[in-house]
């Protein structure tokens, strides 16, 4: 009888959630994710864990691509149908999440080392405290969390987000039975089998295109956009490892600092003595580039691919529409890129793209806006 009320309160705790993570394929394995993704195109959108590096390492220990793209959220626009050889190409966007990350996931990449790396470096990468040149890398080799664990985690996170009233309502889109997590499975927002990422949930709002929550966070000057006094020399060197790692390992690599939208970029300039990883960053880092035979592009401004503001996502994160024409400026600038990308496809999507945000129509938009021309 104790042993039942001691339960009780376990089960009336869990017993609702696992039904809710459950029936949103919240809780499958990494293995399972990473096979499901690449047999069927199912979306892995998950709402409350988070173990997509662990997913990505595993579908690249598979395919064994050939290019990659590598960075933060920054590069996730990135489509493998850019290339010559879609199936050659993954998009690693999210494996790192600082620069000490870059050297641990290519040493621990799996199998053959990719040819062309499509580097993002996020300006804050750069900036801010030495301890992110000090903090330990992300690991690569780490095992799949157990059942058990991932339920704990989601628990939490579940119970955290329905304090914040965040908990989504809604039944599953139509065709959505495959994919795994509440977010791909309400939204058709998720990574697809190529590794980048289909923002369903933005897609389908009405945007006002102000930026007002990047240029809050920029106000309070936390986080991506936290001010420094100069370029973080510890992180300089590390990203000095990692190049010198892939000239080693014959791997080139074309890198580019990715875009905020105009006036995100115009509220960082006003104050740019305190941004010098966004301002000085090109100047410092070219001739670490040029040295080993790299290139390394400035797209901090979007205004300087010929974008236009309503080809973003968010105040740091632009569409596919203008990643794609950065994409082409960069392999104009460089013989190795322009040799893997499908020139002929690439003209035609970038001459008549389906809105400012999508190339090809994947989710009706509720607002879609006009690109720049």
């Amino acid at each position: 009888m104790r042993f039942t009320l001691f339960c009780l309160p376990v089960a009336v705790l869990f017993l609702p959630v696992i039904g809710h993570l459950e029936r949103n394929r919240e809780l499958d394995s990494v293995a399972t994710m990473a096979e499901g993704s690449k047999a069927d195109g199912s979306l892995i959108g998950l709402a409350y864990t988070d173990p997509m590096h662990l997913v990505k390492h595993t579908v690249i220990r598979q395919a064994q691509p050939e290019v990659i793209a590598l960075g933060s959220s920054r590069v996730l626009s990135f489509r493998s149908f850019y290339f010559d050889e879609p199936e050659g190409f993954y998009n690693c966007g999210r494996s790192v999440g600082k620069v000490r990350d870059f050297r641990e996931f290519l040493e621990s990449y799996p199998g053959k080392k990719p040819r062309l790396i499509l580097l993002g470096l996020d300006q804050d990468f750069l900036g801010g405290d030495a301890d992110d040149a000090d903090s330990p890398p992300r690991s690569y080799e780490a095992p799949d969390a157990g059942y058990g664990s991932r339920l704990a985690k989601g628990t939490k996170a579940f119970y955290d987000t329905l304090k914040d009233d965040g908990v989504e309502s809604g039944e599953a889109l139509p065709g959505t039975e495959s994919f795994f997590g509440r977010n791909a499975r309400i939204a058709n927002e998720g990574y697809r089998p190529d590794g980048s990422y289909l923002y369903g949930r933005t897609l389908r709002r009405k945007d006002d295109y102000l930026f007002a929550s990047t240029l809050s966070r920029i106000d309070k000057g936390k986080g991506r956009f936290k001010t420094a006094e100069k370029i973080n020399t510890g992180s300089l060197e590390e990203l000095g490892r990692f190049l010198g790692l892939c000239a080693d390992e014959g791997i080139h690599v074309v890198a580019f600092l990715p875009p905020y939208a105009s006036p995100v970029h115009d509220r960082l300039l006003k104050d740019k003595g305190n941004y010098p990883h966004v301002f000085s960053l090109h100047s410092e880092l070219s001739p670490l580039f040029e040295k080993l035979g790299f290139k390394l592009f400035d797209f901090s401004d979007l205004r300087s691919v010929g974008s236009n503001d309503f080809e973003t996502y968010d105040g740091f994160h632009a569409s596919e529409v203008a990643y794609l024409k950065l994409l082409a400026i960069m392999a104009a600038g460089d013989e190795t890129l322009r040799g893997e990308l499908n020139a002929p496809l690439v003209g035609s999507l970038l001459s008549s793209p389906h809105s400012a945000r999508q190339l090809v129509e994947e989710v009706e938009e509720a607002f879609p806006q006009s690109p720049s021309r």
